[in-house]
C-alpha cells in the first residue's frame, strides 16, 4: 500500500494539514480510497485528530490490507527521524514555506532519497516563478508552488466569534464560513448601498447603532454582518437577517479593536476544514501529478 509523509522543517502553519486535505480529496477524486494518519507529539496532533474525520478520512492506525489504498501520514513539524523511522517505507512529502534556502535543502538532504519532492506553500504572487526556479537551481524536486490565498488565511466565523467574545445568531453549519472579503462600513449618514455592492462586500463591519449601514449592506448582498458597540439591534435589522439566514456576530469591542483581532487572526490559526476551504485548497494542487506521486510511494 502506497504511503506518503508530510514533513515540513521546524516552523509552524506550514500549511500540512491544509495540503492533507486537498491530496486526499484529489486522490478520493481520483477513484483511490485512503486513510490519513495523524502522527502525535504536537499541539495540533489532538485538533487534526477531532477535524480529519469529519472529511471522512481515518484517524486511526495505518489500514489493514483489505483497507484503503493510500495512507497520507502527517507529522509533527521539524526533527523527521522518528516518522520516518517509524513509517520505513513511507515516502516523504516536504511542506516549506515560501522562501527555499540553505537550511531546506540541508532538510531535504537529510531525508534523502525518500524525499518524493516539495511543496512551497504560502508563496507571494510575485514570486511564484522565482520560488520554484530558486528551489530546482539548488536540487529540490518541486511538486507544486502554491500561492498566498485570501480565503485559505481567513478565519472562521466561530473562531472570529470567540475571538471577540461576541453574541451570534444564524451561525450556520457550525460557524465553518470563512470571514470573507471584510469591509469596514463607512461612518456618514450615506445608507452606502452602492458603496458595499461596489466593493462586492461579503463581511461588513458596522456599528450596531448604524441600522441603515446594516440594512444596506444585507440588501448589497452581504453574507455576514459584524455589529460593533454592544448595542441593541433594531427589531427590523435582526428580521431581515434571519430571513436569509445571515449571520451576525454582536461584539461590545469598538470598530477599531474589532479589526484589530480581525487582523491578527489572518493566516495565524490552523486549518479548521469546511467546504470553502477545502474547495480551494483542492482547486490549487489541481495541476499535482497525483498518479506519478501515488507510483513513487513503496507498496506496503
Amino acid at each position: 500500500m502506497p504511503a506518503l509523509l508530510l514533513l515540513a522543517p521546524a516552523h509552524q502553519l506550514a500549511g500540512k494539514t491544509t495540503v492533507a486535505a486537498g491530496l486526499a480529496h484529489r486522490i478520493r477524486a481520483a477513484g483511490r480510497a485512503i486513510a490519513f494518519v495523524r502522527l502525535p507529539g504536537d499541539e495540533a496532533a489532538d485538533a487534526d485528530g477531532e477535524l480529519f474525520p469529519t472529511l471522512g478520512l481515518s484517524m486511526a492506525a495505518p489500514p489493514a490490507p483489505s483497507g484503503p489504498e493510500i495512507t497520507l501520514i502527517e507529522a509533527r513539524s521539524g526533527d523527521p527521524y522518528p516518522a520516518l523511522k517509524g513509517n520505513p517505507e513511507a515516502r516523504a512529502i516536504v511542506i516549506a514555506l515560501a522562501q527555499p534556502g540553505p537550511a531546506l535543502v540541508e532538510y531535504c538532504q537529510a531525508i534523502g532519497d525518500r524525499v518524493a519532492g516539495v511543496i512551497i506553500n504560502k508563496t507571494p504572487s510575485k514570486r511564484l516563478h522565482s520560488a520554484r526556479a530558486d528551489a530546482e537551481a539548488a536540487g529540490l524536486k518541486v511538486l507544486a508552488v502554491l500561492p498566498e490565498d485570501r480565503l485559505l488565511a481567513a478565519p472562521m466565523l466561530r473562531d472570529l466569534a470567540g475571538s471577540l467574545s461576541a453574541s451570534v445568531e444564524h451561525l450556520n453549519d457550525g460557524g465553518l464560513q470563512p470571514l470573507d472579503r471584510p469591509l469596514i462600513a463607512t461612518i456618514s449618514a450615506d445608507p452606502g448601498q452602492g458603496y458595499f455592492a461596489g466593493y462586492d462586500a461579503k463581511a461588513v463591519i458596522v456599528r450596531s447603532d448604524k441600522p441603515d449601514l446594516q440594512l444596506a449592506a444585507l440588501n448589497a448582498g452581504a453574507s455576514c454582518l459584524i455589529l460593533t458597540g454592544g448595542l441593541p439591534l433594531l427589531s427590523y435589522v435582526l428580521e431581515r437577517a434571519e430571513e436569509d439566514e445571515i449571520p451576525l456576530l454582536h461584539t461590545d469591542l469598538d470598530t477599531i479593536s474589532t479589526i484589530g483581532i480581525i487582523e491578527g487572526l489572518f493566516g495565524s490559526l490552523p486549518f479548521p476544514g469546511g467546504e470553502a476551504k477545502i474547495k480551494r485548497i483542492t482547486e490549487l494542487l489541481a495541476d499535482l501529478d497525483i498518479p506519478s506521486l501515488i507510483e513513487v510511494a513503496p507498496r506496503r
